[in-house]
């Protein structure tokens, strides 16, 4: 007898044994299609119905949001560069602004083919290179007044527009120059002017000069050289004042 048959008879031997505790249920039940009762009973489970509104909402407390406004800045934190700490700050050097001006003047004069001992040069501030173009600070006061000498030196007049007309004497001392616009002449002989700005980085000063004519605004020489932070530094030292 094959297995499959053995099989069968013995499932059919043990329901038609058990009787009435089958509930009438046969072996034929087995092979059946479900009745319309049990197709009723499966179609009626419906799901859960949702849950409804209450009109409750959560809010976060104050610390909470402020920690989680924490933790958001610190994902979207923004690295910004930061000078790196090898740059080179000698204790004492003899480098001063006065060789940094010495250079600039002689590309200047260098590459000033229209320059002549006739020409009449101004020298005015050198300005911090912002919106404004306002601000010369010690540097560019310094650097201007440095150049006053150096370009003279090499055979070109130079006009110092910030003469007077006239030495006032007083306790301080007796005064000839003056930014006081009044005070000076109304209007002066000049056919060139000799500026420039600056623009900071993390090595230094960029310096970037020019000699420009007045009448048709046009740049006749142009130089540029890069001064040092310890050198810039030194122009104003930090010096506390104990007592007199």
């Amino acid at each position: 007898m094959k297995p499959l048959t053995r099989l069968l008879l013995i499932s059919a031997a043990t329901i038609s044994l058990t009787g009435c505790a089958s509930n009438g249920f046969s072996f034929a039940d087995l092979f059946s299609a479900p009745s319309e009762s049990e197709e009723q009973m499966q179609e009626s489970v419906t799901p859960p119905p949702a849950p409804q509104d209450t009109g409750i909402r959560y809010r976060a407390e104050r610390r909470e949001m402020l920690t989680q406004q924490a933790k958001s800045a610190q994902r979207q934190q923004v690295v910004y560069y930061q000078s790196p700490n090898t740059l080179y700050y000698p204790k004492f050097s003899h480098k001063s602004l006065t060789d940094y001006a010495e250079q600039l003047s002689m590309e200047l004069v260098k590459n000033g083919r229209q320059l002549t001992t006739q020409s009449r040069v101004g020298v005015a501030s050198f300005v911090n290179l912002d919106a404004q173009l306002n601000d010369a600070g010690a540097l560019g006061n310094q650097l201007a007044e440095l150049l006053i000498s150096e370009v003279q030196s090499f055979g070109v007049p130079v006009v110092d527009f910030k003469l007077t007309n006239a030495i006032s004497v007083g306790a301080a001392g007796d005064m000839v120059f003056s930014r006081d616009a009044q005070r000076l002449a109304s209007s002066m002989a000049l056919d060139f002017v000799l500026s420039g700005t600056l623009i900071r980085n993390e090595k230094g000063v960029r310096v970037n000069a020019r000699i420009v004519d007045l009448s048709s605004k046009i740049v006749v020489s142009s130089a540029t050289l890069l001064i040092p932070h310890f050198v810039v530094d030194s122009l104003q030292p930090n010096i506390i004042v104990v007592s007199d």
